[in-house]
């Protein structure tokens, strides 16, 4: 059930029986076999005793359901009086899930310790020390790979075969691959619930532009409106998400325990007595990290010049800079930009050779390019990161997940963020936002749900195979498999909510096709993880970490440009006050690169009362998400004294000892006591018997 598979990159016999003993010793089974598959190297297949099991759950304080109903800490004393969860599958009902004892499997790995270094055993650039950990010493030199082995195929597609989207499937999802992955599909299908307001209210703003034609995104007063309520409800879909977070992980009974921080396997530093453990423990200087950040942050300036780069050659071939435009002196290039000329190859209006291929070559080519680019600097932070040298591995993703979304962020957006700051037309950030997001949806529908839908028609003959084939067989199909990265699946929402935030009056069909869109994800992702990709390292994390921290960046980043928006790039604000600005008509020509026939522009003397309208109304909103952040709670009151109880069932474990009201229950006589508890049960149903009327 929680068994690993660890593979070591040597012919050398001795490191091998080293190995062994070594995990041995610490309690676990180690058994080696021979795949034809994994030839030259050792393989092992790590198991973990129930007994040992036990006693590791009790002394990491898991948290279990009593006869009671009610979850408290383990105690392997009390092993009969509690129950297995009800998401355990199969004849036999395990008391641990899969995804506990994998966990606990792991971290005993983690903790066999090398004791005595054999003149055999590879040494790494900081040394090796007898304290040090034998798996992370032999990943920091690249020779060991170590995963969980994936249980049976009944146990695992449980998840799949009641559907993603039911409310259970999170529970089950928890229960086999731990709270590292399930906290995800929880987030996104909450995500997807919440989408359905703004998307009824997209739907709505488009019949509306299409029953009437002569108002469009650029003058209509509807726009607006519905750009805030996405931003009202992107700052309601945050604080949702914190008490559905504490929920699950209350139902699911992690408990964080902040001094017990992993350790990376590359990382390294100086030895040292830990201030907290009074262990011996690896340290690095804070201030070399610092200089090391700086060096990161020029990198990637560099590379966000080469993408500004693309972005400028791809704005000339779209016929978006022209000789017309704002940035006509600096940013055109007049060498490729000839191509949308009217009635060459890429004109924009569909006057050229081909109209219907041709026209989509730049936006193609700009998708292209970004996921190069996106591939290359993906080398260049993990590089970084690992140069950074964090100590733990949530903050070394942390690190790394930052860099890599402001650059593939920067990538996405640049060209929006120009159209609608620099050239104020919001007819061509329209035509781009749409051409983007459906190319993009495109390519993730394509990769995410064909293919794997394609590859499960060959999987299902695979799996029914698997049910009868023995371990060492099921080992070298997760040898061939590839390994989970999660990073992929939140950018792809993370970066879709910034489309249906960031210019909301823009493209206002974004959140319905935004659901259609993630329900296949969400099928897809499940279905990846079942049956495609390598069971991932169970981590029992209590929250989604730093994506969290992004998407609210992201909403109080819409306040400021759906504001800029509606008072300069749009004429919404003209529409409700023409005194303050001016229209100008446009050449034929220029009206034919525009894609309208007139521009605003401020009128004399105006200026000062439009950035006061801006600024003042970006006040009231920001205040207004200041006050539903601060008030609306980050849990609710069923967690709140659940974990209340919680403590104080530890408390009383702990100590033997309590009080009611001030009266020590230690200093009570057996019928106060009884009497007591009496008056506390009958509270209890009374109070049922007022919530259920």
């Amino acid at each position: 059930m929680g068994d690993y598979v660890l593979v070591l990159s040597t012919t050398d016999k001795n490191l091998h029986n080293f190995v062994s003993k070594r995990i041995v010793d610490s309690g676990q089974t180690v058994s080696q076999f021979d795949h034809p598959e994994i030839t030259g190297h050792a393989a092992f297949i790590i198991a973990t005793p129930k007994e040992l099991i036990r006693k590791e759950a009790e002394g990491w304080g898991f948290l279990k359901r009593d006869e009671k109903g009610y979850k408290r800490e383990y105690l392997d004393a009390q092993h009969d009086l509690f129950e297995p969860p009800y998401t355990s599958q199969g004849k036999v009902k395990s008391l641990f899930s899969p995804s506990e004892a994998s966990y606990i499997t792991h971290e005993l790995l983690k903790r066999v310790k090398i004791n005595e270094v054999p003149d055999f055993f590879p040494r790494s650039k900081s040394g090796v020390h007898p304290s040090d950990s034998m798996i992370l010493a032999l990943e920091r030199v690249e020779m060991v790979k170590c995963w969980p082995l994936h249980c049976s195929v009944e146990e695992r597609g449980v998840a799949w075969q009641l559907g993603p989207l039911k409310r259970s499937s999170c529970d089950h999802i928890e229960h086999y691959f731990g709270s590292n992955v399930s906290l995800y599909f929880a987030w996104l299908t909450n995500y997807i619930v919440w989408l359905i307001m703004p998307a009824v209210a997209g739907f709505a703003v488009f019949v509306y532009h299409y029953i009437h034609p002569e108002i469009n995104v650029d003058n209509s007063l509807v726009s607006p409106i519905y750009t805030f309520l996405i931003i009202i409800w992107g700052v309601l879909f945050v604080n949702s998400w914190d008490r559905k977070c504490a929920s699950h992980v209350c139902d699911w009974g992690i408990n964080q325990v902040k001094w017990r921080q992993e350790v990376r396997s590359g990382y390294v530093g100086r030895k040292r007595i830990s201030p907290v453990t009074g262990m011996p423990e690896r340290y690095f200087d804070p201030k070399e990290r610092l200089f090391r950040y700086c060096i990161s942050a020029c990198v990637t300036l560099f590379m966000l010049v080469l993408a500004f780069s693309v972005m400028v050659i791809s704005l000339n071939l779209q016929g978006y800079i022209h000789k017309f435009s704002y940035s006509k002196n600096y940013l055109l290039y007049p060498t490729i930009s000839w191509l949308c000329d009217e009635g060459q190859y890429l004109d924009p209006t569909g006057k050229g050779p081909m109209p219907f291929v041709l026209l989509y070559i730049p936006v193609i080519f700009h998708v292209v390019i970004i996921q190069v680019l996106n591939k290359i600097y993906q080398v260049v932070a993990i590089n970084l990161t690992n140069w950074e040298n964090h100590r733990s591995p949530t903050q070394h993703e942390n690190a790394l997940y930052v860099k890599r979304f402001f650059f593939e962020a920067f990538d996405c957006y640049i060209a929006l963020f120009y159209l609608a700051f620099i050239e104020n037309d919001i007819v061509l950030l329209r035509r781009e936002l749409v051409s983007l997001y459906t190319v993009d949806s495109i390519r993730r529908l394509a990769t995410e749900t064909i293919i794997p839908h394609l590859t499960r028609k060959v999987t299902r003959a695979i799996s029914k195979e698997e049910e009868n084939t023995n371990c060492n067989e099921r080992i070298g199909k997760d040898y061939d498999k590839d390994h989970y990265e999660q990073f992929d699946d939140y950018l792809e929402m993370i970066i879709q909510i910034g489309y249906v935030t960031l210019f909301a009056g823009a493209f206002p069909l974004a959140a319905p096709l935004s659901i259609i869109c993630n329900v296949l994800e969400l099928y897809s992702d499940v279905f990846k993880l079942t049956y495609i990709t390598r069971r991932p390292i169970v981590h029992r994390i209590t929250n989604i970490g730093v994506w969290s921290l992004l998407v609210k960046g992201i909403v109080l980043l819409s306040v400021f440009t759906n504001l800029y928006i509606f008072c300069f790039t749009s004429e919404q604000l003209m529409t409700l006050a023409p005194s303050l600005f001016e229209v100008i008509p446009l050449e034929a020509e220029e009206a034919l690169k525009s894609g309208s026939d007139h521009v605003h522009v401020i009128a004399d003397g105006a200026g000062m009362i439009v950035a006061t309208v801006m600024m003042s109304l970006e006040h009231v909103i920001l205040f207004m998400v200041a006050v539903i952040w601060i008030t609306a709670p980050d849990t609710t009151p069923s967690v709140d004294d659940e974990i209340a109880r919680r403590e104080y069932s530890k408390f009383l474990a702990t100590h033997g000892t309590g009080s009611v009201g001030g009266i020590s229950l230690m200093s009570m006589d057996n019928t106060t006591l009884k009497d007591l508890t009496t008056t506390v049960e009958e509270t209890a149903t009374e109070d049922a018997r007022l919530k259920s009327s």
